[in-house]
């Protein structure tokens, strides 16, 4: 019978440290999340050399804490300052124009 004692001591123990729930906790709201997302976005080299380039220089100027993400974002605010007014397709039309301007310095034409 001395495994039956046993048992009981077990099952007394693990009845001892059940946690009962606390109604207060579950009514709480979760977590604030996060106010970002980490995402892919794909750069070819000399966008990602400039966005390296443009970090080392801030820090070497002393901003300790700047990274590639830091300048992505400034890019995306400053394109988002100099588009917010725009239609869908006067959006697309300076769109099409930046990348048609490229596109010829590209070549070697002019622009």
């Amino acid at each position: 019978m001395a495994g039956s004692k046993k048992a009981e001591r077990l099952k007394q123990r693990a009845m001892a440290t059940v946690r009962t729930p606390k109604p207060a906790s579950l009514l709480e709201s979760p977590r604030p999340r996060r106010r970002y997302l980490v995402v892919a976005v794909s750069l070819y080299t000399p966008e990602l050399e400039w966005a390296d380039h443009t970090t080392h220089l801030l820090r070497i100027a002393g901003h300790a804490k700047a990274n590639r993400s830091l300048v992505v974002r400034e890019a995306i605010l400053r394109l988002k300052e100099a588009t917010w007014r725009l239609n869908p397709q006067e959006l697309l039309q300076d769109f099409m124009e930046r990348q048609s301007v490229r596109q010829a310095r590209a070549l070697g034409g002019p622009g």
